[in-house]
C-alpha cells in the first residue's frame, strides 16, 4: 500500500495497520523524525536496529528475531537501516512470517522504479510503503511552525531566519529547533537573542557580493572582489547562498503572474516575511531577471557545483569568482 509522508508525519498510528513499512528516498530529516517519534510513542516496545551489513552477515538475524519472543516485552519494533535490493531474499521471507506483535520499518535511501524492494512492497497491501522526497521552502515553513506552534514570538522574519541558511536541510534546522528549545524555556522567542544561538552562517560581505552581481553592478564587483578573500572551505554555502536568493526571485516572479507592476505587492504579502532592508535590493534585482534567465543561472549554479565536486584539485575560489564575473555580465545587459 502506498502512503503519503505528510499523512504519516501527522499520525504514525497509520502504520500500525501493516506488518511492515519501506520508507525511502533522499529525505533523512522526514526519515529521522519518523524514527524519534515511534521510538517515543511506542515506549511499551522492545526496539531492535539492524543495518544492511549485519543481515547480510547473518541472514537470518531478522527472521530469528520476529519468531523468537522477547525478554523485555510482548512486542517489538525492527528498525532495518539503509537497506537495498541486497537484502531482498531476507526481506521477503520475514514478511511471510506473520506476527502481530512485532512491527518492521525499514529505511533506504533512493530506490529505483525497477528495485525489486520497492515493487514488493508496493504491490502487496498488507505492507506499507511511502518516499521521503526532499523539502521545499513551504514544507519547511509548516515543519517549523508546527515545531514552535506553541512558542510566543514566532514571526514570519525568524522562520525565514531558520530556513535561509539550511539549504532546505530538515536535519540542519531540526538541529536548530533544538537549540531555540533548549534557550527558550519559557516558551517565548525574543528575536535578538535568537541570532546569537542559532548555528548560521553568515557572511555580510559575500552577501554584498550576490546583490551587487544581481544587480549587475559591474564596478561593484570588481572592487569587492579584490577585496574581500573568497574562502575555498566556504565555496559551497557561497552557491547556496546565491541560489537561495534564484529561488525567492523565482518565487516572487511566479506568485505576481509575471508583472513587474506587482512585484513590490508579492514581495510585501510573502512568508515567511523578507527582512525590510532587503526588499529595495531583490525589487532592483527582478528588474534585470525573467524567471526563464533565473532557471538558466539556478542550471549554471548547479553545474558549478557538481564540477568542483568532481573535481576537488580545482580552485573553487577561482571558480565562484568566474561564475560571479559572468552573472554580474549578463545581469548588466538584461532589462
Amino acid at each position: 500500500m502506498i502512503l503519503k509522508s505528510y499523512i504519516v508525519e501527522e499520525n504514525l498510528e497509520v502504520l500500525d495497520n501493516y506488518q511492515a513499512t519501506l520508507i525511502y528516498g533522499e529525505n533523512d530529516g522526514i526519515k529521522d523524525d519518523i524514527k524519534q517519534e515511534v521510538s517515543i510513542q511506542k515506549k511499551d516496545f522492545e526496539i531492535l536496529n539492524f543495518f544492511e551489513e549485519e543481515i547480510l552477515r547473518n541472514k537470518n538475524i531478522i527472521y530469528q528475531n520476529i519468531i523468537n519472543e522477547s525478554l523485555f516485552s510482548d512486542k517489538k519494533i525492527i528498525f532495518i537501516h539503509e537497506a537495498s535490493d541486497k537484502i531482498f531474499d531476507q526481506i521477503s521471507e520475514c514478511l511471510k512470517k506473520e506476527n502481530n506483535s512485532v512491527k518492521i520499518l525499514i529505511f533506504s535511501g533512493i530506490l529505483e522504479k525497477r528495485s525489486k524492494l520497492r515493487s514488493l512492497f508496493e504491490k502487496n497491501k498488507n505492507v506499507a510503503i511511502f518516499p521521503c522526497y526532499k523539502d521545499n521552502e513551504r514544507t519547511l515553513i509548516n515543519y517549523v511552525n508546527n515545531q514552535l506552534k506553541e512558542f510566543k514570538g514566532l514571526s514570519g522574519e525568524i522562520i525565514n531566519l531558520i530556513i535561509s541558511n539550511s539549504n532546505l536541510d530538515r536535519k540542519i534546522i531540526k538541529n536548530e529547533l533544538i537549540k531555540i528549545k533548549t534557550f527558550f524555556l519559557t516558551k517565548k522567542i525574543n528575536k535578538e537573542q535568537i541570532v546569537e544561538i542559532l548555528n548560521i552562517k553568515s557572511d555580510t560581505s559575500f552577501d554584498e557580493i550576490r546583490d551587487n552581481a544581481l544587480k549587475g553592478e559591474k564596478i561593484k564587483i570588481n572592487k569587492l572582489l579584490c577585496e574581500i578573500e573568497l574562502l575555498n572551505e566556504d565555496t559551497f554555502f557561497y552557491l547556496n547562498n546565491l541560489n537561495y536568493r534564484v529561488m525567492k526571485l523565482q518565487e516572487i516572479i511566479k506568485i505576481s503572474g509575471n508583472n513587474k507592476n506587482k512585484y513590490e505587492e508579492t514581495l510585501n504579502g510573502l512568508k515567511p516575511a523578507i527582512f525590510w532592508k532587503d526588499k529595495p535590493v531583490i525589487i532592483q534585482q527582478l528588474k534585470k531577471w525573467s524567471y526563464e534567465t533565473l532557471t538558466q543561472l539556478a542550471t549554471k549554479i548547479g553545474e558549478t557545483e557538481l564540477l568542483m565536486k568532481k573535481n576537488s584539485y580545482l580552485r573553487k575560489d577561482i571558480i565562484i569568482k568566474d561564475l560571479i564575473i559572468n552573472l554580474t555580465n549578463k545581469a548588466s545587459i538584461y532589462s
